[in-house]
């Protein structure tokens, strides 16, 4: 076993406009990852409605979160 198998698996906050990823930011921690997560859903809903957004947090290959403008 490695010393990474040991570690928490990163948490990514991907941010997407138009079905196009558009940010994608890793965090070590899940409160760090939650709290990046909710400044990123804060941002989407101040952007232009012509335009579909969504956010999504990771961990590892696991989707822990998803929110979508389509469904505010």
């Amino acid at each position: 076993m490695e010393a990474n198998d040991l570690k928490q698996p990163p948490f990514r906050v991907l941010t997407f406009r138009d079905g196009q990823q558009v940010i994608a930011e890793d965090v070590e921690t899940e409160v760090a990852a939650r709290t990046r997560f909710a400044s990123a859903v804060d941002l989407c809903k101040t952007r232009d409605d012509a335009h579909g957004h969504h956010v999504e947090l990771h961990a590892g290959s696991e989707v822990l979160d998803r929110w979508s403008s389509a469904d505010a």
